[in-house]
Order: C-alpha cells, then sequence, then structure tokens
C-alpha cells in the first residue's frame, strides 16, 4: 500500500490510498462530504462506519482545515480528499472544489455531515443528479440545545436553519442518529417523517471489557460522568447534588471525563463547595480503559444526539443513572436497565444517588440486562451493515 498526493487546480492536497493487492473495487461508490477530520463524534462515527462497509466503495472529502483522522481513513484504503479551507465558510470556493471531486470519482450517491458541508453538498449533488443523503445528529433547533448561545450564535442558528430548510427538498433522505432527533429535526424543518430514517450510532463492545462492579459492604463507591464540559450535558446539577448526597455517603467520589469550555466554572464550583477531593475533573481520557474502575455511571445531560456514553457504560456492565430526555429513554428502561431522575433537578439527581448507595445489587441486575440489551442494538458491525443497506436502497429505489 502507497499513498499519492495530488495537487492541481481543481482540489488540492488530495491524499489517496491505494492497496496494489486488494480486491476490485465495490461496484457502488459513497462520497461522505464533512467539515474536517478532526476527533468529533460525527467523524469518529463516519470512520467507525466506513471501514466496516462490505459492498461499497466509500471515499471521503473534508472541506475545512482539520484532518487528525485523514491517515486513519488512508490505512485502511479510503481515499480522502483534503480541500482545507481556512475560512469560517468560504461557500464559494467549497463549491467549487467538491464539484471537482464529484466529477473526478463519480459517486452513486453523496453522505453529507454537518451544516456547513451538507449545504454545499446538496448543491453540488442537485447540479449533478446524484442522489444525497443529509444527517441529523443533534436536537440543533430546540431550545434546550440554544438556550446558551450568545444573540450573535442564535442569530447564525436562525440563518442557517432557514438555508437548511430550503435545501432540504434537495435530499433524497435522511438519516437520524435517533428517534428523538428525527422528530425534532422534522418539525423545524418541515420534513416528513418517512423521509427520515433512525440509524442509532454503534459502539464496538470489542473495545470493552464487561465487568459488573463486585457488590462490596463498606466499599467507598465511585461514580463516573463522561462528556464534554459544556452546560447542556448537565454537570453543575450533578456537582450539586453529589454534594448534597456526601452527607448519606461521606467516603463516595466522583470523576468526570471530557473537556470543554465549562471546565473553569466547575472547577471553580468544585472549590467553592469544598470538593477538592471528592469530585475530580479528569480532562480527556480513553473511556474503555478507564470506564471499569468505576461502581455507577451517571448522566446528568439536558439534550443529546444519540446516547453514546451510556452505550458504552453498558458494554462495561456499569449501571447507569441518566437523565429522563427523550434520547436517554431510546437507549435504557426506568427499573429494567437502569435508573432515571429528572432532567435538570439536583434533588432529582441526589435521589438517584441515593437509590443507588441503597440498591448496588439491583442496579448491578439491572446492568446485566442493560449489557444484553446493548448487544443486541448497538453493536457496531449491524449499525455499520444498515446504514450501507440503506445506502444501497436509496441508490437502487427511483425518486
Amino acid at each position: 500500500m502507497h499513498s499519492d498526493t495530488i495537487t492541481g487546480t481543481d482540489f488540492r492536497n488530495v491524499t489517496v490510498a491505494v492497496d496494489n493487492d486488494a480486491p476490485t473495487r465495490m461496484s457502488k461508490k459513497v462520497l461522505f462530504v464533512i467539515d474536517t477530520l478532526q476527533t468529533g463524534g460525527a467523524e469518529q462515527s463516519l470512520f467507525a462506519n466506513a471501514i466496516r462497509f462490505k459492498n461499497m466503495q466509500p471515499v471521503v472529502c473534508h472541506l475545512y482545515a482539520g484532518d487528525l483522522l485523514k491517515q486513519k481513513f488512508t490505512a485502511h484504503n479510503i481515499p480522502v480528499y483534503s480541500v482545507g479551507l481556512k475560512k469560517k465558510y468560504g461557500f464559494t470556493e467549497a463549491y467549487k472544489q467538491l464539484k471537482a471531486v464529484v466529477q473526478k470519482e463519480q459517486p452513486d450517491i453523496i453522505v453529507a455531515y454537518l451544516t456547513r458541508s451538507e449545504l454545499i453538498a446538496r448543491l453540488v449533488a442537485r447540479f449533478s443528479h446524484i442522489p444525497v443523503i443529509g444527517t441529523f445528529v443533534s436536537e440543533l433547533y430546540s431550545d434546550t440545545y440554544n438556550t446558551a448561545l450568545s444573540v450573535k450564535a442564535k442569530m447564525a442558528v436562525s440563518f442557517f436553519k432557514w438555508a437548511n430548510k430550503t435545501t432540504a427538498r434537495f435530499c433524497k433522505g435522511f438519516v437520524a442518529n435517533s428517534a428523538e432527533v428525527k422528530r425534532s429535526n422534522a418539525k423545524a424543518l418541515g420534513i416528513a417523517l418517512n423521509k427520515i430514517e433512525v440509524i442509532n450510532r454503534g459502539r464496538d463492545s470489542d473495545l470493552f471489557r464487561f465487568h459488573v462492579p463486585l457488590v462490596q459492604p463498606g466499599k467507598p463507591l465511585r461514580f463516573l460522568n463522561v462528556g464534554r464540559l459544556v452546560p447542556v450535558k448537565g454537570q453543575r446539577d450533578l456537582i450539586l447534588a453529589f454534594n448534597e448526597f456526601l452527607s448519606a455517603c461521606p467516603n463516595a467520589v466522583l470523576h468526570i471525563a471530557g473537556e470543554g469550555p465549562a471546565r473553569e466554572s466547575l472547577s471553580a464550583l468544585i472549590d467553592e463547595l469544598g470538593l477538592q477531593n471528592k469530585v475530580v475533573l479528569l480532562g480527556s481520557r480513553e473511556i474503555p480503559t478507564l470506564i471499569n474502575e468505576y461502581d455507577c455511571f451517571v448522566f446528568p445531560s439536558h439534550s443529546e444526539g444519540f446516547s453514546g456514553a451510556i452505550v458504552e457504560a453498558m458494554f462495561a456492565g456499569l449501571p447507569v443513572l441518566a437523565s429522563d430526555i427523550a434520547v436517554n429513554k431510546e437507549v435504557i428502561t426506568h427499573l429494567e436497565t437502569g435508573y432515571f431522575f429528572e432532567k435538570g433537578s439536583v434533588e432529582s439527581i441526589k435521589q438517584a444517588l441515593l437509590w443507588f448507595k441503597d440498591n448496588v445489587a439491583v442496579a448491578n441486575a439491572f446492568a446485566v440486562k442493560a449489557n444484553e440489551h446493548a448487544r443486541q442494538n448497538f453493536e457496531l458491525e449491524k449499525i455499520a451493515g444498515k446504514l450501507e443497506n440503506y445506502l444501497l436502497n436509496m441508490i437502487i429505489v427511483k425518486n
């Protein structure tokens, strides 16, 4: 296998991995268009699915600067076109570059991720007479999602909502990563529900060691939260609730894995409450190697696209306490595979922590059922196959 870098006037910095011993390429080709190849959820999910395709040849084009995952794609013989625009938008240049990539690759279908790339890909696909699939990965236009945004940011969201709604008719179909995201975006953009297919983001269970925590009387309880440090993830609620919980369980600890702009305010809250020895912000961590060190997973998020962090806890055998938002209810069932508390309620989170303290054996039994459910419904190999079959069907089905 070797890599060729091609430069020219139509597009630049294009890395194409070629395996000289590889079998003949699949007959159908899908072009994935995305903003960057950094390490965000959409990018990671794209990589995880694309390398598992068996009947289609994936090709990737990222329109904006940022290519940390590029070598992973090319190592799996997936061609990557790096347009690499450094402008925030640069729609005219992006359109020109993507059109050149499409003319060269002649894909059978295009799939676009994230708003900027979606808008550009829809226009290129329309004028190239190629079916294009849109994607929904969050409740981008919901009140909960936008509560913490500045006035300027809210104006930008309003503009892109209009642009998204206007160009949505160019899409042959859409993929949403949860039923709640499907419902929310269909309502906001005026899209028929039957035009949106729900395909969850899968996880690779092989990355996790299934190990239900042992029930040991007197053992200090260790709680874990995983999520980006932003207000919508509810970590402030969790810290306040945990502070009250400590009066009943003084030896417990809470660790929060993730980074984000709320780190400073969360650190200040921890200092204010005197919890420096009880609540620790771990920063970015490799979750599969970390998660089995804990007894319980707590997920207080106010809004999610798909509750992937909960699925990871399910694969690891960790009991789950989670906010009662709709998308979490697509993953676990209250008092069967997990335990729900009221979104945004410090008192309800405290009660959930107390319930776990008094019902560890029951919670662990729920975790076993949760693991079985995750393996049946969220295994990455199955999810990738579902996405590939959907795309193949969309190529075959006439408008």
